[in-house]
């Protein structure tokens, strides 16, 4: 009877530490941090021009600065956008 009741205890305690470890490995999700409106432009221009957001060079920067930043195309896209929860 003792071995019983030493194994159902031992089986409340392994649940118990097993449902503990999952609770603590299931928030470990990371959320990336929401995008700045400066990041959002120049993702919204590069798009609408064709360029890989990852391209550098001196004149797509000139061309972004010249003639996208605080132009009517930038604003139609920021109100396009999907708003974003708080």
């Amino acid at each position: 009877m003792k071995d019983i009741i030493r194994l159902s205890a031992t089986g409340i305690v392994m649940c118990a530490l097993f449902a503990v470890a999952m609770l603590n490995t299931a928030d470990n999700s990371k959320v990336s941090a929401p995008l700045t409106s400066e990041e959002i432009s120049w993702i919204e221009f590069c798009k609408a021009r064709g360029y890989d957001t990852h391209d550098n060079r001196d004149e797509i920067i000139n061309e972004f600065l010249d003639t996208w930043v605080g132009s009517v195309e930038e604003e139609h896209a920021f109100n396009n956008l999907p708003a974003q929860e708080v």
